[in-house]
């Protein structure tokens, strides 16, 4: 029992010492990773492939406390592709079904949640999800609806593609029905349809397992991000991992901030006039009620300690 208090204290104090050196330098507000490798680490221990993607969730939740301990406001991590649906129909079951435990977990151990005021958001083209990881994934989000100092994304059934597919289809039916007119569809408001709203542009985006690829995954977002590749298998990714990479950002800054005023220079619009504004103001509203609709539909009811909250077990 006092080892375990040891080494719990230990954790906290190399948390809170890379913390305050790291803090000395620009911290990314938004921090996306790809947690890639749960797989072969699994493999490797001649483990079951379910037992990986299981210490990959766990990963996932000390991951996000190095992340809020550095002020980093939004975390994005990319954990089930649409393109994964083609793997073998075990494996997709076995991680649906972990899916839809670690997200209901969420829902009823809320204390972190509430703590840190992290509003939860499931990210991809939800209606292929089968119904009870729908329904869990909407009572994670109903939950946390209502914090507002961080956002953990998480995308499930996710590609780039299809996101960036859906907010054009969505600016064309909103110009065809009139609720907005052609000229008011910019690179501004495509950015603002995406599924990453409101807060879009990624400034560090991490990749696990030595793979340097980004797999379709938030390509207009981190268009100036800086973008590291680490051999490290996702669920052995540690704190000093993610210092490394938040090392590299503060080196590159000023070339990335170079990189984003160029870009912004270049979007720059003339000012809008009331009535572009009204029109939309008026759109995203219509995304915003969709996805809240989404959320009621397929949400169970609340409990009454998912009412009032509950005490965190860790």
């Amino acid at each position: 029992m006092m080892k375990k208090g040891v080494v719990r204290w230990s954790k906290r104090l190399a948390r809170f010492l890379v913390s305050r050196v790291l803090r000395c330098g620009p911290i990314p507000k938004h921090v996306a990773f790809i947690m890639d490798g749960n797989r072969r680490w699994a493999e490797r221990r001649r483990m079951m492939r379910q037992e990986g993607h299981a210490y990959g969730f766990l990963q996932l939740k000390e991951c996000l406390k190095w992340c809020l301990d550095l002020g980093i406001k939004v975390v994005t991590v990319y954990a089930f592709s649409l393109e994964n649906f083609k793997r073998s129909a075990v494996e997709v079951e076995t991680i649906m079904k972990l899916a839809e435990e670690k997200l209901n977990e969420l829902a009823e151990e809320r204390g972190f949640l509430d703590r840190h005021g992290i509003k939860v958001q499931i990210l991809g083209d939800l209606d292929v999800l089968p119904q009870h990881v729908k329904a869990a994934a909407c009572r994670a989000m109903k939950v946390s609806e209502h914090h507002e100092q961080a956002v953990l994304n998480i995308c499930i059934a996710y590609t780039s593609r299809e996101e960036m597919l859906r907010a054009v289809a969505n600016m064309a039916e909103a110009v065809e029905d009139g609720t907005l007119k052609p000229d008011d569809v910019t690179d501004e408001l495509f950015s603002e349809s995406l599924y990453t709203r409101p807060v879009s542009q990624v400034d560090l985006l991490v990749r696990t397992s030595g793979e340097t690829r980004l797999s379709d995954f938030l390509l207009w977002q981190s268009a100036c991000a800086c973008v590291q590749f680490q051999p490290v298998l996702w669920p052995d990714f540690s704190l000093w991992h993610l210092a490394s990479a938040i090392l590299q950002y503060q080196r590159s800054f000023s070339d990335l901030q170079a990189t984003r005023r160029r870009s912004e220079l270049n979007g720059r619009e003339q000012e809008e006039d009331r009535s572009v504004s009204v029109r939309k103001a008026e759109y995203l509203k219509r995304l915003e009620d969709r996805r809240k609709s989404f959320i009621l539909r397929h949400a169970p009811p609340m409990t009454a300690g998912e009412q009032h909250g509950s005490k965190e077990h860790e």
